[in-house]
């Protein structure tokens, strides 16, 4: 599962405050929360087999490739106005990163350097799905 998040600014005329309740848009415990930057213009490209994330652009271009097993679905994100909530077993791939772009994840696990969590070849992905 995956869902696109609009998200909610406030503006006055001492600027912008874009609140992120956890319990609000995100589905799960926030174990850890990482930042990507100085990007290369696909990021991802795997699957985990127990993390669950959320992805927020705060500054640049990017779009999410999603693939649930059956079907594709891209999502472009804008900065402070949506993110999106990936479950785990769902193919993902940041894609068309400029190269300026700044994108903020949460997670659900711990870092494991290991990637023990992933699939990284997306024919075993969709073996494993269809399983």
């Amino acid at each position: 599962m995956f869902k696109e998040i609009k998200l909610k600014s406030f503006t006055n005329e001492k600027g912008s405050l874009l609140p992120v309740e956890f319990k609000d848009i995100i589905p799960f415990e926030v174990k850890r929360t990482y930042f990507c930057y100085n990007n290369s213009p696909i990021r991802g490209s795997h699957c985990h087999l127990k993390e669950e994330e959320v992805f927020v652009l705060l500054h640049g271009k990017a779009k999410v490739r999603l693939h649930d097993g059956k079907t594709e679905t891209i999502i472009e994100l804008t900065p402070f106005e949506n993110g999106v909530y990936v479950a785990n077993m769902i193919w993902h791939e940041i894609i068309d990163m400029s190269e300026d772009s700044i994108l903020l994840a949460f997670s659900s696990t711990n870092y494991n350097p290991n990637r023990e969590d992933y699939i990284e070849d997306f024919q075993i992905f969709l073996d494993k799905v269809k399983s």
